[in-house]
């Protein structure tokens, strides 16, 4: 398996291109991205070392409605996919990436609650620690 680029990389490579075919070149050497929220979720190796039980359970979501989500008959709203990005133990980078396939907006440091959900996803807390941090901070609880 090839080293994942990251996305400055990238970008140098794709502002350097000067033709239509080194576009193409550059094109074809991307993977494609998951369509939704269900099928980058689920295809992550740290959600696919847990058991869906073990997921929905430490996210705290209603198990019913956390099947939809996980089957992609439901979209997640952006305290959901927080609380399943929590639960799997993802990085900020993995959760932020999540929120951008919502369109739920990613977690933003200036937001007062957003600044208790990223240190509470870079430092790997559980649903129940981050909510209450939430709470020691005025903030309301994941929903």
């Amino acid at each position: 398996m090839p080293p994942i680029k990251k996305t400055e990389e990238l970008m140098n490579v794709l502002v350097s291109a000067d033709s239509e075919p080194e576009l193409h070149d550059y094109l074809g050497g991307l993977d494609p991205l998951p369509a939704d929220f269900a099928a980058y979720f689920t295809a992550l190796p740290k959600v696919q070392a847990l058991s869906r039980n073990e997921l929905i359970r430490e996210s705290g979501l209603d198990r019913t409605y956390a099947y939809h989500i996980l089957n992609g008959s439901r979209k997640p709203s952006r305290d959901k996919i927080v609380a399943l990005s929590l639960a799997a133990g993802l990085d900020l980078t993995e959760t932020q990436r999540g929120l951008e396939l919502t369109h739920e907006g990613i977690l933003y440091a200036k937001n007062r609650r957003d600044a208790v959900l990223i240190y509470a996803v870079k430092n790997q807390l559980s649903v129940m620690a981050a909510n209450e941090l939430l709470a020691q901070f005025g903030e309301a609880p994941l929903a």
